[in-house]
């Protein structure tokens, strides 16, 4: 009997070990709990300033002594951010930047050359030259990252071994090869920013997905190609807010967060004359009724992100899916908040 015990009680002491020593190797790691801390930490919101300019103070960017972007930072010490975000020496009207800023390529609705950047096309309708600063809008829809892995998203962007940082890129990018290859951003954007952009694209953006915020209507198809065509291809917006949004509330938002600088109607107030320098309908100076209207995806965007380069600059507004569906309803009302040119500091009634 005692025999028994002592067998039976080394042999569950043998098995405790074993299990014990089981359990310990058989310990489940998440490979990806590092990369699920970033995407914690990340700022959507953030990630959008980057998205509309890759480098700004505002988006996280170093500030020189006088609290401007500092053009020689880079991730990679050796680029010099100052000559791929302005025009090279003697060269004018060229954007540099437009081929590293992620809208310049994918469009502020997600929807790439399939969306209303269908009418930024490569070529001069009048002679079919190549239109300088352009790049190629990208076949892929952002609104699929959505679905992705943050890993993997994280690595398209970072890892995606594309086309070095090159100043002396140009028109369409013909003069580098692979001009229009999506950009090295390891060599432009840290980690920690790169994480934000992960973020806004997974959760932060606020797309169209729907047709809840807008219908769009388009003709014609995007050209991809350096020639002229007979008929551009047009992009027309409508049934802002879809079927649910409230214009009472959109107006009270509006007056809430927005007219202080917008003024009463959109009509810019001693603060802000309107977008200065963007052109709607052929008129610069337009008010924020008829920029909503007729860009309404780029719109959207700026108003979670805010507008770089205003004065003062447009801060990013907080806002529901159903409060911008409520804005959206309001600012499609013509009368309350009119089309046309504003003039230029004019303090609304």
């Amino acid at each position: 009997m005692k025999t028994r015990t002592s067998v039976s009680f080394f042999t569950f002491m043998g098995l405790a070990s074993f299990l014990f020593q089981s359990c310990t190797h058989d310990v489940y790691i998440d490979p990806q709990a590092t990369d699920k801390a970033s995407y914690e930490n990340a700022d959507a919101v953030n990630g959008s300033k980057l998205f509309n300019n890759f480098e700004h103070v505002d988006a996280g960017w170093p500030a020189d002594a006088i609290g401007w972007p500092d053009v020689n930072f880079a991730n990679d010490p050796t680029i010099s951010i100052a000559g791929i975000a302005n025009p090279p020496t003697g060269v004018t009207g060229q954007k540099n930047r437009s081929f590293y800023t992620c809208s310049g390529c994918h469009a502020y609705d997600g929807l790439g050359r399939e969306g209303g950047y269908i009418t930024k096309t490569l070529y001069t309708a009048s002679s079919g030259a190549a239109t300088a600063g352009v790049p190629t809008v990208a076949v892929s829809k952002l609104k699929d990252c959505k679905d992705w892995d943050i890993t993997t998203l994280f690595n398209a962007i970072k890892n995606v071994g594309g086309r070095g940082i090159d100043p002396a890129l140009t028109v369409n990018g013909f003069s580098t090869p692979a001009g229009n290859a999506h950009p090295d951003y390891s060599k432009i954007l840290s980690d920690d920013k790169i994480w934000d952009l992960v973020k806004w694209l997974k959760e932060g953006a606020v797309y169209n997905e729907a047709n809840d915020l807008y219908t769009m209507t388009t003709t014609g198809a995007y050209n991809a190609t350096i020639t002229p065509m007979t008929t551009p291809p047009t992009v027309v917006y409508s049934n802002w807010g879809g079927t649910d949004g409230d214009a009472v509330a959109g107006d009270a938002f509006y007056v809430a967060k927005c007219m202080v600088c917008h003024g009463n109607g959109g009509r810019g107030t001693s603060l802000a004359s309107g977008p200065s320098g963007i052109t709607v309908n052929n008129t610069k100076n337009v008010q924020i009724g008829d920029f909503v209207r007729t860009r309404t995806p780029e719109a959207i965007h700026k108003i979670i992100s805010g507008q770089f380069g205003s004065s003062p600059w447009m801060c990013n507004t907080p806002i529901t899916r159903d409060e911008m569906k409520n804005l959206l309803k309001a600012l499609g009302n013509t009368t309350k908040y009119p089309s046309g040119a504003i003039t230029p500091n004019k303090i609304a009634d």
